[in-house]
């Protein structure tokens, strides 16, 4: 599948149904007449973390077209202001190009945590709603931000829950006695990864599991092969990842490469649950294990309104995006942008940003609510989303699919231990 290409560092204009360079209104949007309501974009869509970025930038799109369709906000047509950060060092000029040039009371990001930091603060400085569907960093709802809001639960509890399912599923059903379990923790050195390392060590600390090797890198390297050489030596049987897409690819290619196997492995979000990882490695794909967001739920555990919005979602994209299937990230993007433009601006009655921040503290929604599975209230001290939750998954003949937790799961876990490379192919 052909990757995206990536924006110039500036910002656009972008209506619904437009391109990234697009400086004009769909018509469907045109015909309400008004003044635009203006909404900032900021996300890495060139650079190490485009695809990523680029898949939330889809589900962007998606509630954009579809808030417009059915009336836009206040009468009037939406559109985005889009800034493209590849990385932490634009972060800040970029937000302040969006808050000083193009005059966004709000801005929507930004997926990755070293963007969302620093980001965040320029919109904080300036009385700037930022709303991150994506960043899972501890330390983005930790500085006691008013105006920051986070749709996606912490990395801390990622990292917990997927050592958890490591303890819970992975060790019984390969057989492995917890004390006697060889663990490796790989992963990027970021906030986002360094968080989930911390929470994946403190479950199994309390689990009594030996972790054996906890390595970081810069998600940027061209070269992990002294990584595999090392656990070809100390020989893990279960690897717990947090990587990201060109990293996850490039480890996966030299182990196969080495011959390392491991008994089980599971990624935290990240490149472990995208298309491109699967194009990668083709059967070898199969087997592996997420912890992380799905958009493959069981819809059987959704609102009725949110089980239509599912089913909309997954046939609306694939006809958008030549046939191309949903990732989490682009489910994410949506839910965030749909919530914004269809519950809380019409809530704050304007683009006033106290008013928008009473409103989004004011949503009250169940589990269940969202095409992600997840409820939406908003904790009162962090701003961050306690009713966002990981759900666990598993790719099946190159299709990831979510086994858990009920009542989101669609299959039970299998292939445990995992087979060796090149004998996944029936799994």
């Amino acid at each position: 599948m052909k990757q995206d290409q990536g924006i110039s560092r500036r910002t656009f204009t972008v209506a619904a149904g437009g391109g990234l360079a697009a400086a004009t209104t769909a018509p469907a949007a045109r015909a309400q007449g008004g003044t635009p309501v203006k909404i900032g974009v900021l996300l890495p869509l060139s650079g190490p973390l485009a695809t990523l970025g680029n898949d939330v930038y889809r589900g962007f799109q998606l509630a954009l077209e579809w808030a417009n369709a059915e009336g836009g906000v206040f009468g009037a047509p939406a559109e985005f202001a889009v800034a493209d950060v590849p990385s932490s060092t634009e972060a800040v000029s970029q937000a302040n190009r969006l808050i000083s040039k193009d005059r966004v009371k709000v801005i929507v990001g930004s997926y990755a945590s070293s963007i969302s930091i620093p980001a965040s603060q320029v919109a904080e400085r300036n009385k700037v709603i930022y709303l991150e569907q994506g960043a899972v960093a501890d330390e983005v709802t930790k500085r006691g931000f008013k105006y920051l809001f986070r749709m996606i639960y912490p990395a801390t509890t990622l990292g917990a829950g997927a050592a958890r399912f490591v303890t819970e599923t992975i060790a019984p059903g390969c057989g492995l006695e917890l004390p006697r379990m060889k663990v490796a923790l790989l992963t990027e050195d970021s906030s986002n990864g360094s968080a989930i390392a911390e929470g994946a060590k403190s479950w199994f600390a309390k689990a009594s599991v030996n972790v054996i090797d906890a390595t970081s890198y810069s998600y940027k390297t061209t070269d992990m092969s002294s990584m595999v050489q090392r656990y070809k030596s100390i020989q893990p049987d279960v690897l717990v990842a947090c990587q990201y897409t060109p990293d996850c690819i490039l480890f996966a290619r030299q182990s196969r490469e080495a011959g390392l196997n491991f008994k089980a492995v599971i990624g935290n979000g990240g490149g472990h649950n995208v298309g491109e990882y699967a194009e990668a490695l083709m059967d070898d794909v199969n087997g592996v294990f997420n912890a992380g967001t799905s958009v493959n739920i069981n819809p059987a555990g959704l609102t009725p309104e949110s089980a239509a919005l599912f089913k909309r979602f997954h046939e609306e994209h694939r006809k958008k995006f030549d046939g191309r299937a949903p990732s989490a990230h682009t489910g994410m993007g949506f839910t965030a942008m749909y919530l914004l433009l269809k519950k809380i601006l019409p809530a704050a009655g304007s683009m006033d940003v106290e008013k928008i921040r009473e409103a989004a503290l004011a949503l009250d929604l169940p589990p269940g609510s969202t095409i992600v599975g997840w409820g939406v209230k908003f904790d009162p001290q962090t701003q961050s989303n306690t009713r966002a939750f990981p759900t666990y998954d598993q790719w099946r003949a190159r299709k990831i699919v979510t086994i858990a937790p009920e009542p989101f799961g669609l299959a039970k876990p299998t292939a445990m231990p995992l087979p060796t490379w090149g004998k996944r192919a029936a799994i």
